[in-house]
């Protein structure tokens, strides 16, 4: 069964973006399920033990995975400049901007998980 999805799975569904509600779980496109998914479900069972734990975890995923995206769009900045994301109604700048609007957004990011990290272990 699970031969047979990884199958059907194209880059076209993979690479889809995720509404609103997904990036806020820092799902950022469908192929982010895979193993984002089961972190947050086993994650949302722990919160139901112990908040403290459940934040804890998703204050780390936030400091690791917006790291992981501050690094993707540094490289996407220095590198080969053919990607352009969404950029957020501001048509008018060129990727290097773009990258830079999202390369902020994980550095905002990034200091949010540490903050949500180190006022649970306080």
């Amino acid at each position: 069964m699970i031969k047979n999805l990884q199958k059907n799975i194209t880059n076209k569904w993979f690479y889809t973006e995720m509404p609103w509600w997904g990036k806020i779980m820092l799902i950022y496109v469908k192929g982010d399920l895979f193993m984002l998914a089961p972190l947050l479900l086993i994650n949302s069972i722990i919160a139901f033990f112990s908040l403290r734990s459940a934040l804890l975890i998703f204050g780390l995923l936030i400091v690791v995975r917006q790291s992981g995206e501050l690094v993707y769009w540094l490289m996407q900045q220095f590198g080969d400049r053919k990607y352009r994301p969404s950029d957020f109604g501001f048509s008018n700048l060129d990727n290097s901007a773009v990258y830079i609007i999202y390369q902020t957004f994980a550095i905002v990011g990034i200091v949010a998980g540490l903050l949500l990290v180190l006022s649970i272990l306080k």
